[in-house]
């Protein structure tokens, strides 16, 4: 039973069966470059008048200027300006601080997973995209970086990072949701991308009812929850190449997102995953 309380820029396209993924970087709306012009609709109002097209409709309608050089207008010569911008990105981590991700006598994963959120935080903010930083660790995620273009911000909370305690997984994946669903409402048109950091070994409940042997299929009720809110998203597993996490993977499933292991940092092709995005 399932516990549930209620870096080519242009290169890589995320995964997910097109949840949260846009054919186009750029949106139309009454801010940005004036691109195009339309016709106004009957009684519209509040739009930014297009003079040079609608006095190219009076013209054509009016098959040029009068006898005495007059230019009459109508109503359905109005034009409106149509404007384009770039579509707001934002990028939310969700990273594991807990005592799995300290020293396991190979590698020092928190370090591993500082070193690939601090190499993507350079190529993203080239774009300006925004960034947010969730941490969960001991009983609960703590959003210890709201959304911010800053990169020395964003450096410095995540240099900081505690870790240590038990790992409350779910917690961290509705946290990143709650701050994603906020961050929509301020602007419907944003692009969000989750990109989750852990080993995998999630042992606190979102749901303090949900038995231990059910955290696991918690987690992945929550992220089917999060991929069918058409939420892009990027899960990273920390655990060794030797031994990669299913879990992870299990989780990349339900969320409908990538799985990456964290060693294609080295290569590069992590970070273009994420900033291809764009």
């Amino acid at each position: 039973m399932t516990c549930l309380a209620d870096v080519d820029l242009d290169g890589m396209v995320l995964a997910g069966g097109g949840r949260g993924r846009a054919k186009t970087a750029t949106v139309t709306g009454s801010a940005g470059r004036y691109t195009r012009a339309e016709p106004v609709g009957e009684r519209e109002r509040g739009f930014d008048l297009a003079a040079d097209a609608t006095v190219r409709a009076a013209l054509l309608r009016q098959q040029g200027l009068t006898a005495d050089g007059r230019l009459t207008l109508t109503p359905g010569d109005l034009r409106k300006k149509i404007y384009r911008r770039p579509r707001r990105t934002l990028v939310v981590f969700v990273v594991d601080s807990s005592d799995s991700m300290g020293d396991d006598g190979t590698s020092n994963r928190i370090r591993a997973a500082k070193g690939a959120v601090l190499a993507i935080l350079g190529k993203v903010y080239q774009k300006r995209h925004r960034v947010g930083l969730v941490v969960f660790r001991e009983e609960s995620a703590t959003l210890v970086l709201p959304p911010t273009t800053s990169l020395a911000l964003a450096q410095r909370q995540l240099k900081s990072l505690p870790t240590g305690g038990a790992t409350p997984f779910a917690d961290g994946l509705m946290k990143a949701w709650q701050l994603i669903r906020t961050e929509r409402l301020k602007d419907p048109e944003s692009r969000p991308l989750l990109v989750v950091l852990s080993d995998g070994e999630a042992n606190v409940p979102y749901d303090p009812a949900c038995p231990a042997g059910e955290v696991q299929s918690e987690l992945l009720a929550i992220g089917s929850r999060i991929g069918r809110d058409r939420i892009a998203s990027l899960v990273i597993d920390t655990r060794p190449l030797s031994s990669p996490a299913p879990e992870m993977r299990r989780l990349a499933e339900a969320l409908g997102g990538t799985y990456e292991h964290i060693s294609r940092l080295r290569t590069g092709g992590m970070v273009r995953a994420v900033v291809g995005f764009s």
